[in-house]
């Protein structure tokens, strides 16, 4: 997953350190001596290498949180990515609520009545197969995009999210998610392959 501009190597980037999924086989690979490599097997078992991935993806979810650095589109897919993945501890969600404005925040409340509310509200949202995403719109410090949802039964449920750009404080120049809004079934409900 590639959620800022700059290159995995940047020190400035807020995933330095992680390690990126295209380069975990590489890392392997280079810290193997040759006389090593040659007993080990020339591949990882694909389950393995998948468990690893996905736990590094989820890591770099979970720990997330509002930059200057990131796009807005960039932050929609943070969010997006983070209730595909929310699990057990509600680390997906708990990282939406990271992303949500100041302003959000006043309106939904603590964590907890959050978690709530996506739970109860929008379950659809959580755990999603897929999602596509329409082009992003800017005006001024307000971007807005329509994201669709593709449920594991092929329908499709769409919102649009609405992130206006932080002035002022720590958060100078964060994009950040002031509102949702329901769009209904999209025209792809029930397709599926």
């Amino acid at each position: 997953m590639h959620y800022t501009a700059s290159h995995p190597k940047d020190r400035s980037n807020p995933g330095y350190g992680l390690v990126q999924p295209w380069e975990a086989v590489h890392l392997l690979e280079a810290n193997m001596s040759k006389s090593n490599r040659l007993a080990q097997p020339r591949y990882i078992p694909a389950a393995l290498l998948s468990l690893f991935l996905c736990t590094l993806a989820h890591a770099g979810l979970t720990d997330a949180k509002p930059d200057a650095s990131y796009s807005p589109e960039e932050v929609v897919q943070i969010v997006i990515d983070s209730l595909q993945q929310n699990d057990t501890s509600d680390a997906g969600i708990a990282t939406v609520y990271r992303f949500a404005s100041p302003g959000n925040k006043t309106s939904t409340g603590p964590l907890k009545r959050f978690t709530q509310m996506i739970k109860r509200g929008f379950p659809d949202m959580l755990n999603h197969a897929g999602a596509r995403y329409d082009p992003m719109e800017i005006t001024g410090n307000t971007a807005v995009q329509a994201v669709w949802l593709r449920g594991t039964d092929g329908s499709e449920v769409g919102y649009a999210f609405q992130l206006g750009k932080q002035n002022g404080g720590i958060l100078d120049g964060a994009w950040m998610t002031d509102a949702v809004i329901p769009l209904g079934k999209g025209k792809q409900d029930g397709i599926g392959i």
